[in-house]
């Protein structure tokens, strides 16, 4: 804006309007320091309310069985580490680690000289990994090329079976209805049920399979069970096409429900490469021959084919160095092994090791393959982890891997070495855990006490605090105190005070945490009943108290924290339009100050020339005299 200081008149003209306008923007100023006062005000409210948000979040977490119920597990050997979940059972055992679990390592029969050694002449093995759960084992390929080999089984198969009408029951089985023929996969068997009377389906179908049971030539092949419908069911072991049985005669057959029940078992069907093969039996010996369309696959049946897909591969190794198959094997990935070249000081061996631990761990790959070695030998056999419990009968348990999950529900022990001394695992309450879990929520509610007094506090002979008769806060900051210190009937406890927390002389929590801790040891349940909504109608525990106090405060659209600091928000925002209309106000009336001023020495300019005007007339007229 154009300067007008003094043109005429010498007046500092753009001083006199800022101290003028300065007078005028005092009612905006203290609008200004209220609505920044306002905004440090909406602030803490929020601030406040996430802390208490924070507390409902602690006391809910906890008022959770899986927050409540936390376990502990404690072992006499480092070697026995115990993992205990939240929710699961305690208890104690001891037992001796046998042995831990091994993934199978296999080794080349000779060594080579260099790292670059060809030791695959052919340049490739035949590799597969994940086919013993489909049903197949000791695969060899041949003719296919380098690359991934699809393998499916896209049908499961299944055994043959007969299934009969619900039996009558109670039946009672004498000399009169005690025999039954059966043919399975085309051989006659008879079986006599012991004399007895039978309440239920599954009683006649136990008598079935006892009887089955006493004929050593039988027994492998069929087994008798009842379904949902109360129905005998004979089911094959072998399965596929080739599996059949039927009832063909016997005096219990009517009495039974199987006259005339017949069946034939499902043939598996495997995919390789897009070419199908139908397994009809599944207790064929002796390898069979899967067609691909690259090649051939000549594999051992394992048992049952059940559905799903293998990893097979025939592993190209570029020119067949020690080198290229170890850099080959462990970047391929999937494999199910992994390759390392040893120095032993007198050449290089290859050595195999499967990536999964167990009994049925192994190094699935046709070995013939590595053209520069006689054979490999076995350094480790897979072998699951065992632990025994001994007594008068004694038993053993194992696992794959040497953790043994849900050993006791919800409870996870692993073991790292064998032991020379029976270990003594221990699984109890963790209330250390619980402890601090109280220890957290006490701590989160002085913070938000010591906030919430501070910014309410009168402060006599200073500044009141930011929220100084603010209601909401007061109230919220009393309702979350009376919940932890209110008395509960449900609990013989009483109160907080008989589970380690107590009001300071300040108006704080204070929380004596062997106290707690000796209350749950002794008193556990009714500890519980304090803390925890006892089931009764209308009762609450101190944590459900917690958590309704914190939602009455935060809860969106209604909680008195959320509503307050709404409030603050909105009085802010009005603030702001009344802010900008004093600006409005403000550049209008300094407009017209500078105009009026520079009226002023527009006019005090042109009195100066009419004065000048008149001194030059008064000084050209004649003297008296002259």
């Amino acid at each position: 804006m154009t300067s007008i200081d003094g043109l005429i008149t010498g007046l500092d003209t753009t001083s006199i309007i800022n101290q003028l306008m300065q007078l005028e923007r005092q009612p905006q100023t203290r609008l200004l320091q209220r609505q920044a006062t306002a905004r440090a005000a909406e602030t803490e409210l929020r601030e406040m309310r996430s802390d208490v948000q924070s507390i409902r979040t602690l006391a809910a977490d906890l008022r959770l069985s899986s927050g409540w119920d936390r376990l502990t597990g404690t072992s006499s050997d480092e070697s026995v580490t115990v993992t205990a979940s939240s929710g699961g059972l305690t208890g104690t055992l001891q037992f001796d680690v046998i042995q831990t679990a091994a993934a199978e390592t296999i080794y080349s029969n000779e060594t080579v000289a260099a790292l670059t050694d060809v030791v695959a002449t052919a340049g490739s093995v035949f590799s597969y990994n994940g086919t013993s759960s489909l049903g197949f084992t000791d695969l060899t390929g041949t003719g296919f090329a380098d690359g991934t080999i699809d393998f499916e089984v896209t049908q499961a198969s299944a055994g043959a079976t007969a299934t009969g009408a619900a039996p009558t029951v109670p039946l009672t089985v004498d000399g009169s209805n005690d025999t039954l023929t059966l043919d399975v996969n085309g051989t006659s068997y008879s079986i006599t049920l012991t004399h007895d009377t039978y309440d239920t389906a599954a009683e006649v179908a136990a008598a079935i399979s006892n009887a089955i049971a006493g004929n050593t030539a039988l027994s492998p092949l069929v087994s008798a069970s009842a379904d949902e419908s109360d129905q005998i069911v004979l089911t094959t072991t072998g399965e596929g096409s080739a599996a059949t049985v039927a009832v063909t005669g016997g005096t219990a057959a009517a009495a039974l429900g199987l006259t005339g029940a017949s069946g034939t078992g499902t043939d598996g069907i495997v995919v390789v490469d897009g070419v199908s093969t139908t397994v009809t039996d599944t207790t064929a010996t002796g390898p069979i021959t899967l067609n691909g369309t690259g090649g051939t696959i000549e594999a051992t049946l394992a048992g049952p084919l059940r559905a799903g897909t293998a990893i097979v591969e025939q592993v190209g190794f570029g020119g067949g160095t020690l080198s290229e198959v170890v850099s080959t094997i462990n970047g391929a990935g999937g494999l199910g092994y992994q390759a390392v070249a040893l120095n032993t000081g007198n050449g290089y061996r290859l050595q195999l090791t499967a990536t999964e631990t167990g009994a049925d761990s192994s190094v699935d790959l046709d070995l013939a393959g590595f053209t520069g070695f006689t054979g490999f030998t076995t350094l480790v056999a897979g072998r699951d982890a065992e632990i025994r419990l001994d007594g008068d009968n004694p038993y053993s348990i194992v696992s794959s891997s040497n953790t043994f999950e849900n050993l006791f529900p919800g409870v996870d022990v692993t073991v790292s070495a064998p032991t020379t001394a029976p270990v003594t695992i221990a699984v109890t309450e963790d209330n250390e855990a619980a402890a601090d879990s109280i220890q957290e929520i006490v701590d989160a509610i002085n913070g938000f006490l010591t906030r919430a007094d501070t910014a309410t506090a009168a402060n006599p002979g200073a500044d009141p605090g930011l929220l100084y008769g603010n209601s909401s806060v007061r109230r919220t900051r009393d309702a979350i105190l009376f919940a932890v210190t209110a008395g509960v009937d449900a609990s013989s406890l009483g109160s907080a005070g008989f589970a380690g927390i107590t009001v300071t002389v300040e108006g704080k929590l204070e929380f004596d945490r062997d106290t707690f801790t000796q209350a749950s040891v002794s008193d556990r349940e009714d500890l519980e009943r304090l803390f925890l909504a006892p089931g009764g109608a209308g009762e609450e525990g101190i944590l459900d108290r917690i958590v309704t106090a914190a939602e009455e405060a935060t809860s969106i659209g209604s909680g008195r924290l959320w509503t307050e600091a709404e409030a603050t928000k909105s009085r802010i925002e009005g603030w702001s339009d009344q802010i900008d209309a004093y600006e409005v106000r403000f550049e209008r009336r300094e407009a017209a100050l500078r105009r009026q001023y520079a009226a002023l020495e527009v006019a005090l300019g042109s009195l100066s020339e009419q004065q000048n005007y008149l001194a030059g007339q008064l000084a050209s007229l004649p003297t008296v005299g002259n």
